[in-house]
This record gives C-alpha cells, structure tokens and sequence, in this order.
C-alpha cells in the first residue's frame, strides 16, 4: 500500500494540475505583500464556502470581492486562484472515487 500511495503521490506531483498550480503559488508569492492578501482572500472564501449555507453568502462574496478587487484584477492571481480551484477538485475527484470504490458502511452518518 506504501509503494502504490508513493507513485499516486509522484503522478499527482507531475500533472499539469499541479505543476501549473505550484508555477503560479511560487510566482504570486515571491511579493510577500500580494501572497498575504491572497492568504487573506482564500481564508475569507474558504470560510464562507464552508459553513452551513447562510442567505447572506452571495452578498458576503460580493463584498469580497470588492474588497479584494484590485488583486483580482492581476491576472497571475486570479490563474492562480483558478488552479487552486482545479487542483482540488481533482483531489476530490480522486477521494470520492476512492471511497465510491470501497464496501465501507458509513451509512451511520446519514442517521
């Protein structure tokens, strides 16, 4: 199981995914300023994006992105903030995929 988690890991490492996403996290982050905002941004999405749905979100997102517009506007951040997107989805992808696969009863958790 070891050697097969390694070589999963090693292709993970070399898909475009992930090479593109770690391109642009080096490039955006070299400007210690810009990666602090882009910290501040992920945090404040991430937060909102998951927690139990409230009916202010979109206006929450709004503000966000207001607040945050200037950095959204350089193009490096928002390729970056689009490949961090891709990069976990395929992780999710591959988890889901993963547990679909398996007869592990977790129906306890629908009670």
């Amino acid at each position: 199981m070891e050697y097969q988690t390694r070589q999963l890991i090693r292709a993970i490492k070399h898909s475009n995914v992930y090479n593109q996403y770690r391109r642009l996290q080096i490039k955006i982050f070299r400007d210690e300023a810009l990666g602090k905002r882009v910290n501040a941004l992920r945090k404040a999405y991430f937060t909102i994006q998951n927690k139990p749905e409230a009916p202010d979100d979109m206006n929450r997102l709004e503000t966000l992105d207001d607040e945050y517009r200037d950095i959204l506007q350089n193009s490096d951040v928002r390729e970056f903030l689009t490949a961090e997107q891709g990069l976990a989805f395929m992780m999710s992808q591959m988890t889901e995929r993963i547990y679909d696969s398996l007869d592990m009863d977790v129906s306890f958790l629908d009670d």
